[in-house]
């Protein structure tokens, strides 16, 4: 075999590898990044709405809080389950929460005066039972509000099963969203409000 002929086959085994390792790449991403996963036995996850490894541009407040809404939707669709709709004393009461975690450095349902979920929506003038999931990051400095941050906690909420039979109860009709967060810090809480049928 002469020496043309040599450099010709290792150039064609060169690329071949090439290909097959940017298709290998390819298929890393789409599975450690871009997939949600199958969900449980009983229960399915929607497939992601953004590219989580892509640049994401930071979004308006409004911006994340409807984004929150359609990927509840999305999977409460999924598993058969009617949507919720957006609830302005909800997102009231999940954003006061948000703001007073951030603000007093704790993360409970319950805040360090003692009320519930149920006792703050109540005392906003709400009505009807509700369900809250929330949700803390620390450590990140430079922190923006984006698409991504949003879909990353929802995929946590559905894995957790507490938090899901929340998302994925059939008697909540109603939804709020509320985030607050430290960029300097890189911290953020986030708090998904769910309530019954007003009476």
């Amino acid at each position: 075999m002469t020496g043309r002929h040599l450099n010709q086959q290792r150039l064609q085994v060169f690329l071949y590898v090439t290909l097959m390792l940017g298709i290998a790449l390819a298929a890393a991403k789409e599975y450690f990044y871009l997939n949600n996963g199958q969900g449980g036995q009983d229960w399915q996850i929607g497939a992601p709405q953004v590219d989580v490894i892509a640049a994401q541009p930071k979004r308006s407040l409004a911006e994340i809080r409807a984004f929150a809404l359609q990927l509840v939707n999305r999977d409460r669709q999924l598993n058969g389950l009617p949507p919720l709709v957006a609830d302005e004393l909800l997102t009231e009461a999940a954003q006061r929460h948000a703001e007073d975690m951030l603000k007093r450095q704790y993360f409970s349902h319950t805040n360090p005066d003692g009320q519930s979920p149920m006792d703050r929506f109540i005392a906003l003038g709400g009505r009807g039972g509700v369900g809250e999931n929330i949700m803390e990051q620390k450590g990140t400095p430079g922190l923006v509000l984006n698409y991504k941050l949003i879909e990353r906690f929802q995929k946590g909420w559905m894995y957790s099963e507490g938090h899901r039979q929340n998302i994925l109860r059939p008697e909540f009709t109603r939804f709020g969203f509320g985030i607050a967060l430290n960029t300097a810090r890189g911290e953020v809480y986030a708090v998904q409000m769910f309530a019954l049928p007003a009476q």
